[in-house]
């Protein structure tokens, strides 16, 4: 074992034991405590956390030749009557979801395992999108075959939502299958919106029936994203197309707003992000308490200064270099999920510290962007306070501090310190 695995191993197990209410938190954050108890290979990819109540994380293993997606739970207050119930729905549609004990002699302590097809919260819709949903989006149906068949699964988020990489008759087409309902009105008025001011965005497919079991599509495109495959050239239109985003006004001039279909920012959003990464980071790693408090208060003013009397435009949301499909030096923007009313410099914030971040991992990619980004904003009309900009790139650093715990970095207790370190110096 390296030093930076018996670091991660050892941060792990402090956090384990710090929360005796999760008596099975250290197994299941394990890549080779949870193989064992398994009896196969797997490999953790995502956590989700939350002190004293429950752990749920993803895994990867290989079986016939592929990758196979599942998920592990362990709950504190759960004698395990729910997810035994959970257990005997799936195996009557063929599932097998699994009770492992890493205590012989605790049977109240317990994790269960299953595939992503015995996914509790995405099940239902899973099996209608193999036995009619394909259909609707043009690919072929596989009942019972969805996820053992030719299809990738590119993401798995348990509990939340599946997108895969399904081939079809002329053109591959991906697939985002979410356990929760689309609003179809709000989502066609905004696809038709951006549209409207010709924002580069993908083709969406589905219908109604489509909308209520959660899923949606679109036809794959391009070789890539800006992060990894990007140009000087196609940053520069992602910026032209982030500008005619930003130029969809706000619900205040009377002229961009629609029936539900984006919500403005509530005033208090952002400082109950800062709240809630705060407090994670207090559970994660005590000792950076306070200086993450520090930095949490310093932004909180910071915010109000730069966005007081800011007039809101229609904003990404999420938006990263990853969030940029290429092809050459075209461009399409994708993952509108978190779509609102706000200020442009949190999308241009937010992409900056993206791609600060993956240089920090080393990831392979174009190189800095951002400044490309910048001009094509600028060279389309796009108005930015650079400020702002800076303060709104601290705000993202700090929320994504938690991610290399929940990414499962191997030096994830260092880098949330990093992350709150460059927050600091950029708010100072």
């Amino acid at each position: 074992m390296s030093a930076l695995q018996t670091r991660s191993q050892d941060a792990d197990l402090s956090l384990a034991g710090r929360d005796p209410d999760l008596p099975c938190l250290a197994a299941v954050l394990d890549d080779g405590r949870l193989s064992e108890l398994m009896g196969e290979d797997v490999r953790i990819t995502r956590v989700r956390y939350k002190p004293h109540t429950s752990v749920l994380v993803a895994f990867v293993r290989t079986r016939d030749g592929s990758e196979d997606h599942g998920w592990a739970v362990t709950r504190a207050a759960d004698p395990g009557a729910k997810l035994a119930g959970r257990a005997a729905d799936s195996a009557q549609n063929g599932g097998g979801i699994r009770f492992l004990h890493p205590e012989p002699l605790n049977r109240d302590a317990f994790i269960a395992v299953g595939s992503a097809a015995d996914d509790w919260a995405l099940r239902k819709n899973l099996r209608w999108l193999a036995q009619r949903g394909l259909g609707r989006l043009g690919a072929v149906p596989r009942p019972g075959e969805l996820l053992d068949g030719t299809a990738q699964v590119l993401r798995y988020n348990p509990e939340r939502r599946l997108v895969l990489l399904e081939p079809a008759p002329g053109a591959a087409i991906v697939i985002k299958t979410a356990a929760q309902p689309i609003n179809e009105s709000a989502e066609r008025w905004l696809h038709e919106r951006l549209q409207a001011q010709r924002v580069p965005v993908l083709p969406w497919l589905g219908d109604a029936h489509c909308s209520r079991r959660g899923t949606r599509a679109s036809p794959a495109w391009g070789n890539g994203d800006l992060a990894g495959g990007g140009t000087p050239l196609s940053a520069r239109h992602a910026g032209n197309a982030l500008a005619a985003l930003h130029g969809i006004t706000g619900p205040e001039s009377g002229a961009g707003a629609g029936p539900g279909a984006v919500r403005g920012a509530p005033r208090g959003e952002a400082p109950d992000q800062l709240a809630a990464t705060l407090g994670m980071v207090a559970a994660l790693v005590p000792d950076l308490e306070a200086p993450a408090a520090r930095v949490a208060a310093r932004l909180r003013r910071r915010l109000e200064d730069v966005t007081a009397g800011v007039a809101p435009v229609l904003i990404h949301g999420d938006f990263s270099p990853d969030q940029v499909l290429v092809s050459g030096a075209d461009v399409r923007l994708i993952d509108f999920d978190r779509a609102r009313y706000g200020a442009a410099e949190s999308d241009l914030g937010s992409f900056a510290a993206v791609e600060e971040i993956r240089r920090w991992q080393a990831d392979p990619g174009p190189g800095p962007v951002t400044d490309d980004l910048l001009e094509g904003y600028s060279d389309a009309g796009g108005r930015f306070d650079p400020a702002a900009v800076t303060v709104w790139a601290a705000w993202r650093l700090f929320c994504n501090s938690v991610d290399p715990f929940r990414d499962r970095a191997a030096d994830w207790a260092e880098a949330i310190g990093r992350h709150l370190d460059r927050a600091a110096e950029l708010v100072r």
